[in-house]
């Protein structure tokens, strides 16, 4: 058990990356470990769209960030939203951090409880890029991406897919990475 749980409790939210590229053979292993996540009714509805090339990132970044602005222009009394809103109007911030891969992870329509089966399939690919030594980090900041039918069409999403996670991999930049304490006292009751 000492490995999957060292893997566990060593996985962080990476926001800094070398610029190495990750090969194509590692990353079709990290997607194959998305495939292995449970899901309702065995649906499996995962689709996967890995994306290498940089300056579609940026440009996915962009069009994200603007859409995403434009959503909560009018709800600047959250200092959360505030935050991130001054970040995102920054021309130079990519919210993808620079990494050398973003894999959108799209449901198909006939998934019976997308959101779920989705989000396990990225916990599983975060997983094993952290077997790999390779961050991660979900990016809800790109969502808005999902939204936009010139993108969808550009990156030929058949219709009726959803966007349920844009999620970022590449080779840390820091090889410190700290883990945050974590809240101890979380069981509300042990029945028995």
């Amino acid at each position: 058990m000492g490995d999957i749980l060292d893997t566990i409790y060593s996985r962080r939210s990476v926001r800094e990356y070398r610029q190495e590229d990750i090969p194509d053979e590692i990353m079709k292993d990290i997607i194959k470990a998305g495939t292995y996540a449970p899901s309702s009714m065995n649906r499996q509805p995962w689709r996967f769209v890995i994306i290498k090339n940089r300056e579609l990132i940026k440009r996915l970044s962009d069009i994200a960030k603007k859409a995403w602005l434009e959503k909560v222009a009018n709800n600047n009394n959250d200092p959360g939203i505030a935050s991130l809103a001054r970040m995102a109007s920054s021309p130079t911030f990519n919210i993808f951090y620079d990494a050398p891969v973003l894999v959108l992870i799209f449901s198909s329509p006939d998934a019976y409880r997308p959101e779920v089966d989705c989000a396990l399939a990225a916990e599983n690919m975060m997983l094993a890029a952290r077997s790999y030594g390779i961050g991660s980090c979900w990016i809800g900041l790109g969502m808005p991406i999902g939204s936009d039918s010139q993108v969808m069409k550009e990156l030929g999403i058949p219709e009726g897919h959803t966007l349920m996670a844009p999620v970022i991999f590449g080779y840390p930049g820091n090889d410190e990475q700290y883990t945050p304490p974590r809240k101890e006292d979380v069981i509300l009751k042990i029945i028995k």
